[in-house]
């Protein structure tokens, strides 16, 4: 993968000007006028581009890019998933060029316009729901485009992602057949994939079983670990503990386990707890957490085999993917 590299024709392509003059104003050899030296100078700001001090183009190779969009990430089922783009990316002959936004709509349209101008072929998005301006930009970009981390209701973008209704169900589920019937969940705040399908799935789950949900044990919450720490102890000041609880992310499920430890409550004896994504941290933390398993890395192939299919131009490409998921049975559930 690279991070941004460009060559001198891509600035000039950015700032209206001519090869030549991003040269001159590179390396200072001939005067250039004030606003077209501004122009230039924010271009390379914005493309991050770096001269090489012994005088080549410090660019980018001359392979097809492919362009991914995907929040600042570190320890995550998406280092995964980024994998997954760069081997299959790599074995049809394309490079990556990655923008880390930080999770902001203003950072996800900077990339895309970014990639725009670079002359990308094709991008995988992974954000915010995509707006207006996201499309308008994707549209005349004239690259096609896949979304990652939902399901697409857009008929020209297709997506890549695993069935999160029915994963949170399946957990839900297990920790109902274990017993409970007092299930609280920590949400992550939003109506995306993680926010508010995984919230579906619980609910589903509690109305099949004829169980009455709970308001006050449904709280929402960041997704840091720090975040599910104060959840927990949002739920537990409500009044009565829920026997089990199920997070919309591992993080969470840490922290909501590090606040029921640290107050004396037993995990799993006193309150189980169940947990999504499957991160490494899964396994590392005590006791071991339970959590939906599934795989990161397969998206992204999966939705870098899509990508490539439209940038050739196939047709009858399926329109959502599922990959499979599995429920990790650890030791917080008992």
């Amino acid at each position: 993968m690279i991070f941004l590299k460009v060559k001198i024709k891509d600035i000039a392509k950015m700032a209206d000007v001519s090869i030549a003059t991003v040269s001159r104003v590179v390396n200072n050899s001939k005067p250039v006028n004030e606003e077209v030296r501004k122009r230039v100078l924010e271009a390379m700001k914005q493309m991050n581009y770096r001269p090489n001090v012994i005088g080549s183009d410090a660019g980018r190779s001359d392979t097809p890019l492919i362009g991914v969009i995907i929040p600042q990430n570190s320890n995550t089922v998406l280092d995964d998933f980024n994998i997954g783009i760069r081997d299959l990316a790599e074995l049809y002959g394309y490079d990556v060029l990655v923008g880390l936004t930080d999770g902001s709509v203003n950072s996800e349209l900077h990339y895309l316009n970014l990639f725009h101008h670079m002359g990308t072929e094709g991008y995988i998005y992974v954000g915010s729901v995509p707006s207006k301006e996201h499309l308008e930009i994707i549209q005349k970009s004239g690259s096609p485009c896949v979304l990652v981390g939902e399901q697409s209701q857009i008929d020209s973008i297709p997506s890549v992602h695993l069935d999160n209704v029915t994963a949170s169900y399946e957990a839900v589920t297990y920790l109902i057949q274990k017993g409970h019937r007092n299930i609280g969940m920590i949400r992550v705040s939003g109506d995306n994939a993680v926010g508010g399908d995984r919230y579906r799935g619980y609910q589903q789950a509690i109305m099949d079983a004829g169980i009455t949900l709970r308001e006050e044990w449904v709280v929402e919450s960041g997704m840091a670990v720090e975040d599910g720490s104060d959840a927990m102890r949002r739920i537990k000041d409500s009044g009565e503990l829920p026997t089990a609880v199920f997070c919309s992310t591992d993080w969470i499920a840490v922290g909501a386990m590090n606040f029921l430890i640290d107050n004396g409550i037993r995990v799993p004896e006193d309150v189980a707890v169940f947990g999504f994504d499957n991160s490494f941290i899964a396994s590392v933390v005590r006791p071991k957490l339970s959590s939906v398993e599934y795989s990161g890395t397969e998206i992204g192939m999966t939705a870098t085999r899509t990508l490539i299919k439209l940038i050739k131009g196939e047709t009858g490409i399926q329109h959502h993917a599922n990959v499979a998921h599995y429920l990790a049975i650890r030791e917080s559930t008992g």
